[in-house]
């Protein structure tokens, strides 16, 4: 993993612990770099790569300050040239994956959250290369930056940039980054994100706890390096505009070619994360913030209904969940996974569902298992099935779920060919088994499991 001002997520390769993901893409830069210029003086400063350890020390004191935190040691750190930046996100977005990269692609692909794409993971190494500033490295303990990419932004920013205000704006992404590692002191990310590793669902939520708080503590800080009479041009206002201008989807440097989903699931952190941080700032400070470290949010869903008691699902009873044990006669297991509500919603938003947010809110969890014919170890051309149950809030909306569903599996061209049915509350999707075994009839279901209660296995 690591955790970045700019950085890959996964669709499990592309996930947290993957590589180099947007903590604020170019465009957000952009706007921040503008007001930083309207802000800031012209002054002249040495570049960031001679001062880079002085200006990380310097980093963590603001980010203690404005979190009120004690920062426990320093924080090692690296220049990595944009010369080198691809070779390294390359190697670093598919170290983790569950499969080899056209496997894992396919498998995504074989449940419609895109079409097939040729030359995929270049152009998600070159979508992420593009975005990525600097990064924190969990696993080396170690902040990088890329000089070239904080200069090129600043000047996108605006054409007569001060030199000051461009030190500013690396100053503000150091505070970002340097959160990043004051929550691996305190959260010690490595075993936790490996033991998140077969649910993209619990991992994406806690990309956004992170990108989200990074986000919110960089806007705090540079309110503090501010002189009064520019401080009103920042604030939770400007935080909101430029997670509004992620959201909207407006181009993003490097995206040609890449899936929407990708790019998607790309943003969903820092504009996801940071309106659930600033939901729990606004109703307690940042010791409302402390106290989630203790449990941290779990699920897509916490995020997108701050609103909503933690934890509040009833899951799959443990002998409605495809396991290891589900994989058919002949086919060998690719990998385990949970999506989660905002996979599930931009699925349903591909299939064409009227109101998929609201729909995809429905959900309560749900469990999937990829297979591929044994006789395919090293042939990505054959297709990748999977069994793939969730529970909804009702019989009623898993009927409707599953009827968006096979609205996108009833192609005419056969590409995402797949049984939907449905037995009381859960929905059931197959493709590639000829033999489904329907989830247990009303009559045979054991008592809903709580929350509360991990399933088996967790």
């Amino acid at each position: 993993m690591v955790t970045s001002t700019v950085f890959p997520n996964r669709g499990r390769m592309i996930r947290e612990r993957a590589a180099g993901r947007p903590s604020v893409r170019n465009a957000a830069l952009a706007l921040l770099a503008a007001l930083l210029a309207s802000a800031a003086p012209a002054e002249a400063e040495r570049p960031i790569a001679e001062r880079l350890p002085e200006a990380v020390a310097g980093a963590q004191r603001l980010v203690e300050k404005v979190r009120g935190v004690p920062f426990p040691g320093t924080v090692a750190s690296a220049i990595l040239h944009e010369k080198d930046l691809a070779r390294v996100l390359a190697k670093k977005l598919v170290e983790d994956l569950p499969a080899p990269f056209p496997r894992y692609a396919a498998s995504l692909a074989a449940v419609g959250f895109f079409d097939p794409e040729p030359g995929l993971e270049q152009k998600l190494t070159t979508l992420y290369a593009r975005q990525v500033a600097g990064f924190y490295d969990p696993a080396e303990k170690k902040f990088f930056i890329v000089p070239e990419r904080t200069a090129e932004t600043a000047v996108a920013g605006v054409p007569a940039l001060g030199l000051s205000a461009e030190t500013l704006l690396e100053d503000t992404l150091l505070a970002h980054e340097l959160t990043h590692a004051l929550q691996d002191r305190r959260l010690d990310l490595v075993p936790r994100l490996k033991a998140l590793q077969d649910s993209s669902d619990g991992l994406l939520a806690l990309e956004a706890f992170l990108e989200g708080e990074a986000t919110v503590v960089m806007m705090d800080a540079l309110l503090t390096r501010l002189p009064d009479e520019s401080k009103e041009l920042f604030g939770e206002d400007t935080l909101a505009t430029m997670m509004s201008g992620l959201a909207q989807g407006a181009s993003v440097e490097g995206s040609e070619g890449v899936p929407p989903f990708f790019v998607k699931e790309m943003l969903f952190p820092y504009v996801g994360g940071t309106a659930w941080i600033q939901a729990r700032k606004r109703v307690g400070g940042w010791p409302a913030v402390d106290a989630t470290y203790a449990r941290p949010p779990r699920t897509t869903s916490e995020i997108l209904h701050p609103e909503r008691a933690s934890g509040a699902h009833v899951l799959l009873n443990a002998s409605d969940r495809p396991t290891r044990a589900s994989v058919p006669a002949g086919m060998r297991l690719l990998y385990e996974d949970t999506f989660g509500e905002w996979m599930l919603g931009t699925l349903l938003e591909r299939a064409g569902a009227q109101n998929a947010a609201a729909l995809a809110a429905e959900w309560q969890d749900d469990r999937v298992v990829f297979f591929e014919p044994k006789e395919s170890l090293g042939a990505g051309a054959l297709p990748v099935g999977f069994i793939w149950r969730l529970r909804a809030t009702s019989p009623a909306a898993a009927k409707r779920i599953a009827a968006a569903l096979e609205a996108l599996y009833a192609r005419p061209d056969g590409r995402f060919a797949a049984t939907v049915t449905t037995v009381a509350d859960r929905v059931e999707v197959v493709r590639g088994r000829t033999a489904a075994r329907a989830p247990q009839t009303e009559k045979a279901l054991s008592p809903p499991r709580s929350a509360s209660t991990p399933p088996e296995g967790k």
